[in-house]
């Protein structure tokens, strides 16, 4: 996928800027977002604006604010919740006591993208599907020769063509 390789340079321009660095998570937003929004909704064929990222949603029920709440149209679909790089994309194994307690208010959801840039991974309702589909290659260093498995364009379809069972 071409627009993997666009989101590896974009994160690596970010990540190795000699004049200023800023917080590693905070680099894969815009790339995140450009990648999510634009190019894998075009090339699953929804068309331009179907899919939107916005950023910093609270939720207020279960007292935490997920990175992204994704819209479908006009419809809630689901969140996506994003660690630094290297942290990697499954919760259950994170150690810092804030990514495990904001984990325990998260696997509530039913339809949640965890991701570090190299990782991806979907959960509903706390359980893992499928498995966790990690980028070839390294999202700091190696810039466009990231590539990716088929299967992460299998991850996202899935992710953004959830709907509620009632």
């Amino acid at each position: 996928m071409h627009l993997i390789s666009e989101f590896g340079h974009s994160v690596a321009v970010k990540l190795s800027s000699p004049a200023i660095s800023g917080a590693p998570e905070d680099q894969l937003r815009g790339p995140l977002e450009s990648l999510i929004a634009q190019g894998i909704a075009d090339l699953l064929g929804y068309p331009a604006g179907t899919v939107a990222l916005v950023g910093e949603t609270s939720l207020a029920d279960i007292k935490t604010r997920p990175d992204y709440a994704v819209t479908f149209g006009k419809a809630l679909i689901g969140f996506i919740e994003v660690k630094a790089p290297g942290k990697g994309a499954d919760p259950r194994r994170f150690s810092d006591p804030h990514d495990k307690d904001q984990w325990t208010k998260l696997k509530s959801l039913p339809n949640l993208l965890y991701t570090d840039g190299m990782s991806f991974s979907l959960w509903r309702d706390g359980e893992l599907q499928g498995t966790i589909i990690r980028l070839e290659g390294d999202i700091e260093t190696d810039g466009k020769r990231v590539r990716a498995p088929g299967e992460l364009l299998g991850l996202f379809s899935d992710f953004l063509t959830w709907s509620p069972i009632p």
